[in-house]
């Protein structure tokens, strides 16, 4: 099973500004394991030292493109994507929030952080927590794979 679990972190639409992506996480998958990480961050009003997003297009689209990309509830990632990228097609996608809600219905919470917990695969990475890019897509990347989607 092999595919790209990837995590945009935003600025989000405070103070009627635009949801601009500051952080990309992704966590390659080969052969049922993460064997690559990778990060970026674009610059925006809380990270004006960061290149622009497209400036840093060469870095993080071989990471993306033809690959199956996994999120947790693409709306966001495949938003961006799409924003960024109109002609370009990404994926196919994978969804572990919806992917959890049809085969666990009645869990408690599904979010991230606690679908993680409930099926103990919450990462380890110092100085990393929750929503934090490079964290979130190691998570859902660790989630994909306890499912086996």
């Amino acid at each position: 099973m092999d595919f790209v679990a990837i995590d945009f972190e935003t600025t989000g639409y405070e103070g009627g500004g635009e949801n601009e992506p500051w952080q990309l996480g992704a966590a390659v998958v080969a052969d049922g394991e993460i064997v690559e990480t990778h990060e970026w961050f674009f610059g925006t009003a809380m990270t004006p030292d960061c290149e622009p997003l497209m400036a840093q297009w060469d870095d993080f689209y071989p990471v993306l493109a033809g690959r199956r990309l996994v999120a947790h509830n693409i709306a966001c990632e495949r938003t961006i994507l799409t924003r960024i990228a109109p002609l370009t097609k990404w994926g196919p996608w994978t969804d572990t929030l919806k992917f959890a809600k049809a085969r666990y219905p009645g869990l408690p919470s599904y979010s991230l952080g606690s679908l993680c917990e409930t099926f103990g695969c919450v990462p380890q990475i110092d100085g990393r927590t929750w929503h934090d890019g490079l964290y979130d897509a190691v998570a859902c990347a660790m989630l994909a794979l306890r499912f086996a989607v």
